[in-house]
């Protein structure tokens, strides 16, 4: 059963928005060239974005985006907003893929991206984003099958703590 957001605003001065409410307030924002902050939902970023970091995303202005840069967009077949990094251009079409995620999110057009992140914040502190000589690389190895396989190990085997089964 879906569930639809409550019209009241919770009290934290949240207001929840479905995907389809949160795409069409993001694009708004970002036409009149302004900067979109909202809360991430999901593992697909893991560890760059984590479930319930803040991003800013501002809208694309400049050059064009690079591999290794992180970008908000739409999915073509989906109704809510995804974070996940170029990993390639080819011919003027943007491939990205989410850092945890297995499959890439196919080829798109730069109209069908929102924005590029440029500030990330976890628990009230701001964490680096950019270009960085690490984010070529991730972008890079992301487009591999086993790269995230052996992540995703890494980290299940890291994050255990001593004495848990």
């Amino acid at each position: 059963m879906d569930e639809k957001p409550s019209p009241r605003i919770r009290s934290g001065g949240e207001l929840p928005l479905s995907g389809e409410s949160l795409v069409g307030l993001m694009r708004a924002v970002l036409d009149k060239g302004k900067p979109f902050r909202f809360e991430a939902r999901g593992t697909s970023m893991h560890p760059f974005v984590r479930d319930g970091d803040v991003v800013t995303v501002v809208p694309l202005a400049g050059p064009d985006p690079r591999p290794g840069d992180v970008a908000a967009f739409v999915q073509p077949g989906t109704i809510g907003v995804r974070v996940h990094r170029i990993v390639k251009v080819v011919a003027g079409r943007y491939f990205l893929k989410g850092d945890n995620a297995l499959d890439a999110d196919g080829a798109l057009a730069r109209d069908m991206i929102l924005g590029l992140v440029v500030r990330l914040e976890r628990g009230g502190r701001v964490r680096p984003v950019g270009p960085t000589f690490w984010a070529a690389v991730i972008a890079r190895l992301s487009r591999t099958f086993w790269f995230t396989r052996i992540s995703r190990r890494a980290r299940r085997l890291f994050s255990r703590r001593p004495g848990r089964a």
